[in-house]
């Protein structure tokens, strides 16, 4: 697909000429094709073909590495990301992590697969991915992101039946939405990370229909995203783009007046907001809510401070599933309480890192028509960042390889930056 904002083939960044970074070029980019579309392509094969649906990313991550692989041994060597070193670091930090808690192997080994998991679909990305490529891959994610954005505002219409503990005890919402995602809360993540992507493609647009697209697309997200009445995804979108504001485009804070309007007017997201002020909300958070769950994180930390109470055993899916602990309800809480101080800081440099080299690579360097993409993906990284801090978003699986592919994907794409000819028209 050919655009002048985001660049195409004619446009080529020739970092490589080697034929070697070609090899298997149609199949890695049929098979990202399929991991930026994960929604979408994990709930169709769940519904109807439940065996593949469990183990295809499995499949589609291994053929990716073989590309990689092979590329590598003909001589291709790309530029890697610069925080590919401190995901090495984790990694090896929680591989030291498993070999200590090889008295429970099981556990340690599912908690380590679930931390480190998705982070090497973002690890592989240099190697089989063309930086003229990216362009592609981000029309795809967009464009399922707003099929899904439609979805849900029909759900809304349609008033969609949901389970009653989706909603709190005297609140009164027509219905929550959730879509492919099954859940209003990982739908929430989602669209927060890619609303502000798909409105910056509509803002850096020149063509009126695309244009009108794009802006319609991130319209329908965003009424998603307060429709799914997920209030760590609120938080994290208001933050992302008060940061980005304040850093980059002062004139992005109107946005959070219009926002911070339509829900103060809006009765069910008003009463959900205030709610988080009320006393009943903070008995109920401190006897078995976030506040109670946040202080067990600390709790694990009493017989090992350093190194937590080990792999699955705290704060997610695995603890979950094995009976061990519920879920910590922040995605940081859960990581200090398993794997302690030393893994909470290797994660949050890892982070870290990821938001400055975005910051560097892809905002600082991106004018013009570039800019506002820029700043919606910085956004979208940022908001999926916070919302961690009152919900496990990285236990979702849909939103932990969407973040990871994103922030690659951008990364890429700023490659071709050098290469490009501004058009201003």
């Amino acid at each position: 697909m050919q655009n002048r904002f985001l660049g195409t083939a004619d446009t080529v960044y020739r970092a490589d000429p080697a034929q070697s970074r070609l090899v298997g070029r149609r199949l890695a980019k049929g098979c990202v094709t399929l991991l930026v579309a994960f929604p979408m392509v994990d709930y169709t094969l769940r519904q109807f073909v439940h065996p593949l649906g469990s183990i295809w990313d499995k499949v589609v991550l291994a053929i990716l590495a073989l590309v990689a692989l092979n590329r590598v041994m003909r001589g291709h060597r790309p530029q890697v990301f610069a925080w590919s070193k401190y995901a090495g670091w984790y990694i090896t930090y929680l591989i030291a992590l498993l070999f200590m808690g090889l008295g429970s192997p099981g556990t340690s080994f599912d908690g380590f697969r679930a931390d480190m998991y998705d982070m090497l679909f973002g690890l592989v990305l240099p190697f089989v991915v063309e930086p003229e490529d990216a362009p592609y891959f981000l029309y795809v994610a967009t464009a399922l992101a707003m099929l899904i954005g439609l979805d849900g505002v029909l759900q809304y219409v349609l008033a969609v039946p949901i389970p009653p503990g989706w909603v709190d005890v005297g609140e009164h919402v027509r219905t929550r939405v959730f879509s492919v995602l099954k859940s209003p809360n990982e739908l929430g993540a989602y669209m927060e990370m890619m609303a502000p992507l798909i409105i910056g493609m509509g803002f850096a647009e020149k063509d009126r229909v695309r244009k009108m697209i794009f802006l319609a697309g991130g319209f329908f997200c965003l009424v998603a995203l307060l429709l799914t009445y997920t209030r760590g995804a609120w938080l994290g979108l208001g933050v992302g783009v008060v940061l980005v504001a304040l850093a980059f485009e002062r004139r992005l804070l109107a946005v959070v007046v219009v926002l911070g309007v339509i829900g103060f007017f809006l009765p069910p997201i008003h009463h959900r907001v205030m709610d988080l002020f009320s006393q009943v909300y903070y008995i109920k958070s401190s006897q078995g809510g976030r506040l109670v769950r946040w202080q067990q994180a600390f709790d694990q930390l009493a017989g090992s401070p350093l190194f937590g109470a080990g792999l699955g055993r705290y704060g997610g899916a695995v603890a979950s599933d094995k009976g061990l602990s519920i879920y910590s309800d922040n995605y940081y809480a859960k990581v200090l309480g398993e794997s302690g101080l030393v893994g909470l800081v290797l994660f949050f440099a890892l982070h870290v890192r990821i938001v400055v080299e975005v910051v560097q690579k892809v905002v600082r360097r991106a004018v013009g028509a570039h800019r506002p993409i820029a700043l919606g993906g910085l956004i979208g990284v940022i908001a999926l960042l916070v919302h961690n801090v009152v919900e496990n978003v990285f236990e979702y699986p849909a939103n932990c390889l969407n973040y990871f592919l994103m922030v690659g994907l951008l990364l890429l794409w700023s490659r071709t930056f050098d290469g490009q000819e501004e058009n201003h028209g």
